[in-house]
């Protein structure tokens, strides 16, 4: 027994260690200028590609049944792992490359300072989301993981629990729509705009490294008015939504229903997403009357309700767009501390609680082990 054991520990170290020390020879060749930002930025598309895999892996495995099921599982698996270790292998390569630009001078003040708060951003939200949404299920999975087999899934529940409990969010719109309308705006918009800065990334700055056309200078083009749009809509779904809350905490205060106020976090997230229209405001106003600013409505109306944004000094432009980008790291690091990471945890929750017979076979293996009895020596 002890053997079976140690195997799958040497096994697993193995796999690791080759990874870890490529990234720590990546990381090492930017630092010493022999790797471009393309390196970098390629092995993030990749690891995207892979993990987008990974999930629709997954989605297949537990919404139908049309795949054989260890085929499937297995691929789903190797697209995690391996979008999982060329995520840490990119950001290894980028750390190296704009190192060595660091040290050759070629970088600005505020870029010194945004890089590293980025990264410990997000290895504290990495680190943080998989012990709360992997870490603490691992002891589970290991006793109950046999359960989860295609003879105990049920497709159409999960989808419908998906469509109703995940993305519409239906039971919270039974109970107050009040809630409901704060929270999808502040779910949905957080949400949408992440994954609108994922793919500004890839267009702002991998693509010129991929030496690709730079349309991101460009501020007429229509795709960069297309995320200036993107960026306004989301940052206003999640500037109404923060409001929502506040007006909800005041309605609630000394009532049951505090309980479901964060006021903490919504305070937070307002302050960012008003300093991020505060610094396109300044933008705007700097230069109005441009046709390309139609594309940023909210924008307009910050630089209309601040008319001296447009006399501002560059100093206190900069400053105020560090304090924006480190409000921003920080507040992508604290989503895993406070209650915000419920919105991750709770939908998981509920798709295995969809899973009727899932549930019943954890319910009978648990009753058999409690019913057998190791006999006494």
């Amino acid at each position: 027994m002890a053997t079976s054991e140690a195997l799958p520990i040497r096994s697993i170290s193995s796999w690791t260690l080759a990874p870890i020390a490529l990234a720590a020879l990546l990381f090492l060749a930017g630092a010493a200028g022999g790797l471009g930002p393309a390196w970098g930025y390629g092995l993030l598309l990749i690891a995207t590609l892979l993990l987008l895999a990974g999930i629709a892996g997954l989605g297949v495995f537990v919404l139908t049944k049309a795949l054989e099921t260890d085929g499937l599982r297995r691929v789903t698996g190797a697209a995690f792992w391996l979008g999982a270790w060329s995520y840490v292998l990119g950001v290894a390569a980028l750390s190296g490359y704009f190192l060595n630009e660091t040290l050759h001078g070629r970088m600005e003040l505020k870029w010194i300072i945004f890089g590293p708060s980025a990264l410990v951003a997000l290895v504290i939200l990495d680190i943080g989301l998989y012990r709360i949404l992997v870490g603490r299920n691992m002891a589970t999975w290991r006793r109950y993981g046999h359960v989860v087999s295609r003879d105990t899934l049920d497709p159409a529940a999960m989808r419908r629990t998906l469509i109703d409990e995940v993305i519409i969010h239906r039971s919270l719109f039974r109970v107050s729509r009040f809630r409901w309308v704060r929270h999808q705006l502040i779910l949905w918009g957080f949400a949408l705009m992440f994954g609108v800065e994922i793919v500004a990334v890839f267009v702002r700055e991998a693509m010129p490294a991929f030496g690709l056309r730079d349309i991101w200078e460009e501020e007429s083009h229509p795709v960069r008015l297309a995320f200036d749009l993107a960026y306004d809509l989301t940052g206003l779904m999640v500037l109404v939504g923060c409001l929502l809350a506040l007006v909800f905490r005041i309605m609630v205060n000394g009532k049951p229903d505090r309980k479901y106020t964060d006021t903490p976090t919504a305070v937070f997230l307002l302050i960012v997403v008003v300093s991020g229209f505060l610094i396109e405001g300044m933008r705007i106003a700097a230069a109005p009357g441009e046709a390309h600013h139609a594309a940023s409505p909210v924008g307009i109306v910050f630089a209309l309700a601040f008319p001296g944004l447009g006399s501002t000094s560059g100093t206190v432009h900069d400053l105020l767009w560090l304090f924006h980008v480190l409000a921003s790291c920080a507040f992508i690091a604290y989503v895993p501390v406070k209650r915000l990471v419920h919105s991750c945890a709770t939908p998981m929750g509920r798709l295995m609680n969809s899973q009727k017979a899932m549930l019943a076979a954890k319910k009978e293996h648990v009753l058999r082990g409690l019913l057998i009895r190791k006999p006494e020596n």
